[in-house]
């Protein structure tokens, strides 16, 4: 079966445009809703996520489309938990000290570049 790797940036805009209404539906808690009212967003995004053709997915039967979406969940799950999440928790922990140092609630300069350059350098 296809090997998951986690998302790429190109990928992301239509997988989170894709998986946001069924991850609304699933924070709800309501598996059935997210199914249900989404199911396109769920072939979708396991699509973008398994790196599959589409149309190929549509014809594939049902467990096809389980196995792989949970794959893709898996993969990405672990690779944001991970790496993402404990970047952005150490970019924000960073930023909080450099506003914290500069003893104002606002910036200087043009808004965000020493974020950036701070959040580039990790």
């Amino acid at each position: 079966m296809t090997d998951i790797a986690p998302l790429k940036v190109k990928d992301l805009p239509a997988f989170l445009a894709a998986i946001e209404p069924v991850a609304r539906e699933l924070v709800a808690g309501d598996i059935f809703a997210a199914l249900a009212k989404h199911a396109d967003g769920v072939i979708e995004a396991t699509a973008i996520g398994a790196r599959v053709d589409r149309q190929w997915l549509e014809e594939q039967p049902i467990d096809v489309l389980v196995d792989l979406a949970i794959r893709v969940l898996e993969v990405n799950a672990d690779f944001f938990v991970r790496q993402v999440l404990p970047r952005i928790t150490a970019a924000a922990e960073r930023l909080a000290a450099l506003q914290a140092a500069s003893g104002s609630g606002g910036t200087n300069g043009s808004p965000g570049s020493s974020a950036q350059a701070s959040a580039i350098g990790t």
